[in-house]
């Protein structure tokens, strides 16, 4: 927006003539330009100032206004038409009319717009007519503003790009048809335009169109005039490529008529290409309409325009029934449209780079961060850096052959300025920490191991308590062969306040398996056992603080209570899981009941940071080649994918996938995905506790495992607490959920003589209640504190008749109930108030005190205490 001193004079000048009545257009347009000229990537401010200059009428600021927004933004329809109205208005001269066509041609570029190309032909046709008309009296065809050939090929692009748009397409074709037969006409002994004619009703009739039966009729009548010789045969020739035309629009009428109904719902859309896709022939611009057409509509959708880049980089990957330069135009006009996604910025920068544009690669990625619009996700960002650093990496190894420290240089230096960017603009940084995985790796590469440990160094600030991270680093001095290093990264990992402890010790004495002496190994022994009683301490410190609040009934606990990230992982301990894969479950599991993160008791507490049992869905059935990005593609619309994990079995014919969502709420929406199709195979969609069966009334001594082996294999079989391994429930994973629904058969089963097993799918969105482990007569009494108005603090408290059941109770700890995860303990006698009481009565109720300390004390080992209820529960829903 900088312009001279004269032409900001000359401005300002032409903004005192409109009057004092403009003094308040005047300054909204100055307001306006100060906006733009403090930050240019604002669409709604482009277009208030284009409507105030228009309105003051100043057309020479209008002209550049406009041209300054659409270099960044695509116009909508409205605009361009009203901008060609204006210019074709005032053209006069041939330069002029010429603009206008030149306008025109970048209009029907930014969407998909029948209104549009009917504008353009007509005025191109209008401007020839006039043309004929003038060389009548002394031009020929090459002074004129537009000659016959060129009327023609916009035409034919105009018909190109919206052919099987087949409700509409007929506005253009039909303009076309009329243009030629009016020049037939004109000459009707002309037989190559006779033939023109003829192909372009031959060519339209194989085309599936809503007035197909006009089109064929029209035809009719050509034959007749100009090949009546040969009516019949070319009839019945006709006929048989018309009848399967007719066909394939009233397959597509259907959806046409959803789209109608709808309001053209996305969804609509989505399902009409997905019908498309799945023809034996697919006609690419068929399926490519489509995407415009819902474009057109939905252009800010960024799920839309990946979709849509993702099916044509496919057909130009596997058929190139697409060009690479319509993929880089439609990239370029995705990022227009959606200039905060680092998934489209990174498509451009690919297919620029296939295209050969080391140049354009280099501002496309200046430009990407110069929108600023990168700055609101961190994902997005991480994802534009990484793919101009890929495009850095390939580039060396194509042209050097190999990395070093000295071509590797501006690598190294993209990699630490994009850390960099990312800590200033997002102060906790990744936390995945991908873009000092990927310098890790290119140090590592390039034989700078020092800078590469540095990294890793710099890292454990924010990452000490994560279990992964640790043992990422010490693998990662193992494969530099560094082992006296991956050992003191063991030992300095196992006295960390970790999310998973005994992953770490089981790692490091895994390590000194393989790579330590009889002295190594024993040392290990000693510090991890020594670790492993320091972490049951701080479980039960911390544990004893929570059912402290508990016990006070503190109106300060809420449904979203946060616990020290010490009890994360309370029966790792004991566990009798022998897969690493099956403690990995376990853990996550129990990162639910008890979230990471301290908090001092006075502080609210805070939503858990991880919900990943209820934020998960399963996808089975899945082909064996199903990529990352396909399942990405599936799931996008249905909210953010925090992690997608595909399970590799070599002896399956089939493979499985975990998608985890950002957030819990973005289930139901995936579950809608089940019965889709990936490739021809129709996938399953299910939540993980679909696989999971919640088991009661089981004898101590039955074999669980083998009482269900029969459905299927079979991941886990997890008691409640290790602590209470007699109780009479438990949870069996199974790895399919079909496995599950059929073992639902044992419902009823009898393990011992009147003593049933009940058995049930672990969900808590069935509408059936799940039964309580025990019969609901072992309960004596339900104590639930209320707020004033009558609703449910969050805490209740249940007495049963014995110990048993009460610990029994605990397995319920960690269930969802009205869309919350519970949390259930045993409750502690308060020793203190006894005491106080005792001091209180002295020396002759020291007896009665006694006795009711005994009594109470008794009295709570048989009761639980439930926590992070939601305020609509009533005592019936806790019996």
């Amino acid at each position: 927006m900088d312009s001279s001193d004269s032409e900001s004079s000359d401005f300002d000048l032409q903004l005192e003539t409109l009057g004092e009545n403009s003094n308040a257009i005047s300054e909204t347009i100055h307001n306006l330009l100060e906006q733009l000229s403090s930050n240019l990537y604002q669409y709604d401010t482009h277009v208030q100032y284009i409507h105030a200059l228009r309105q003051a009428a100043l057309y020479d600021e209008l002209k550049e206004a406009r041209e300054l927004m659409h270099s960044i933004f695509p116009l909508s329809e409205e605009m361009w038409r009203e901008w060609i109205e204006d210019e074709s208005r005032i053209a006069s001269t041939k330069e002029e009319k010429h603009r206008v066509i030149h306008l025109y041609g970048k209009a029907v570029e930014d969407y998909l717009s029948i209104n549009l190309w009917k504008d353009y032909t007509s005025y191109v046709v209008q401007e020839y007519k006039s043309g004929l008309n003038e060389m009548q009296v002394d031009k020929d065809e090459s002074e004129c503003v537009v000659t016959l050939d060129q009327v023609r090929k916009i035409f034919e692009e105009a018909n190109r790009e919206i052919c099987y748009y087949i409700t509409e397409s007929h506005q253009i074709w039909d303009a076309y048809r009329d243009f030629e037969i009016e020049i037939l006409e004109a000459s009707p002994r002309d037989d190559e335009q006779k033939s023109r004619v003829r192909k372009m009703y031959e060519s339209r009739l194989k085309i599936p169109h809503a007035t197909i039966d006009k089109t064929f009729s029209d035809y009719s009548t050509f034959i007749t005039q100009y090949d009546n010789l040969h009516y019949e045969s070319v009839m019945i020739e006709t006929n048989k490529y018309v009848s399967e035309s007719k066909d394939k629009y009233y397959q597509r009428d259907r959806y046409e008529n959803a789209l109608v109904s709808s309001g053209n719902a996305l969804d609509k859309f989505m399902d009409y290409i997905e019908f498309e896709k799945k023809q034996k022939k697919q006609i690419v611009i068929a399926i490519r309409t489509l995407y415009e057409r819902a474009i057109a509509i939905y252009y800010l959708e960024y799920s839309l325009w990946e979709d849509y880049m993702l099916y044509l980089i496919d057909k130009n990957l596997t058929d190139k029934k697409v060009s690479l330069s319509i993929l880089i135009k439609t990239a370029e006009r995705s990022v227009r449209n959606c200039s905060w996604s680092g998934d489209l910025w990174s498509h451009y920068i690919r297919l620029l780079e296939k295209n050969f544009s080391s140049e354009e690669i280099v501002n496309v990625y200046n430009r990407a961060l110069s929108t600023g619009m990168l700055k609101n996700n961190i994902d997005d960002l991480i994802k534009l850096v990484i793919s101009y650093v890929d495009y850095e990496r390939r580039q060396i190894l194509t042209y050097q052959g190999s990395m070093s420290q000295v071509n590797s240089s501006n690598l190294v230096n993209l990699l630490e300025e994009g850390i960099k960017t990312v800590k200033e603009i997002f102060q906790t940084g990744d936390p995945h920490y991908r873009l000092e995985k990927y310098l890790i790796e290119i140090e590592t590469l390039i034989k700078d191991l020092p800078k590469a440990r540095q990294v890793w160094e710099n890292l454990i600030k924010d990452h000490r308590n994560e279990s992964e991270f640790w043992i990422r680093y010490a693998d990662w001095e193992k494969t530099a062969e560094n082992i006296i290093d991956a050992r003191r990264i063991y030992k300095k990992a196992s006295q960390q306040n970790t999310d998973w402890p005994e992953r770490i010790f089981d790692a490091w004495e895994q390590f000194e398996h393989q790579y330590g002496t009889v002295d190594h190994l024993e040392l290990a022994v000693i510090c991890i056992k020594k670790q492993m009683k320091i972490v049951a301490q701080r479980r039960e410190k911390a544990l004893k603080e929570v059912q402290k609040v508990q016990n006070e009934g503190s109106s300060q606990i809420t449904p979203a209570m946060q616990i020290d990230e010490s009890l994360q992982t309370i029966d790792h301990l004991s566990s009798e899981q022998n897969s690493s894969e099956a403690k990995k479950r376990k853990s996550e599991e129990n990162e639910q009941q008890l979230p990471s993160a301290k908090r001092n008791k006075a502080q609210q507490f805070e939503k858990p940071k991880r919900d990943r049992e209820f934020a998960t869905v399963a996808v089975s059935n899945l082909p064996l080649g199903v990529k990352e990005g396909e399942l990405k593609n599936l799931f996008h619309e249905c909210g953010g994918i925090k992690d997608i994990r595909i399970l590799e079995d070599a002896s399956s014919t089939h493979k499985t996938a975990y998608v985890e969502f950002n957030e819990r709420e973005s289930v139901p929406a995936a579950l809608t995905k089940d019965k889709k199709k990936i490739g021809e195979q129709e996938i399953s969609v299910y939540t993980l506790s679909e696989r999971i069966l919640y088991v009661t009334n089981i004898p101590p001594s039955a074999d669980v495992k083998e009482l269900f082996n029969e459905y299927g294999e079979i991941i886990s079989v997890r008691l409640p607490n290790s602590k209470y391994r007699k109780g009479r429930f438990c949870y069996v994973e199974f790895k399919e959920r079909e496995s599950a629904q059929a073992a639902l058969e044992k419902d009823g089963y009898e393990l011992e003589p009147g003593k049933k097993i009940c058995v049930m799918i672990s969900n808590p969105l069935l509408k059936k209640e799940r039964s309580p482990p025990v019969q609901t007569e072992v309960l004596i009494h339900v104590r639930m504190p209320k707020t004033p108005d009558k609703k449910c603090k969050g805490v209740a408290f249940v007495e049963f008749k014995n110990k048993e059941d009460a610990k029994a109770s605990l397995g319920l700890n960690s269930t969802e109930f009205k869309g919350y995860v519970l949390s259930v303990s045993l409750s502690v006698t308060d020793r203190n108030r006894g005491q106080k009481e005792g001091t209180a009565n002295e020396k002759k109720k020291e007896v009665k005190r006694k006795q009711e300390e005994v009594k109470e004390s008794e009295k709570r080992s048989r009761t639980v205490t439930f926590t992070k209820l939601p305020k609509d529960t009533s005592e019936d829903d806790i019996r």
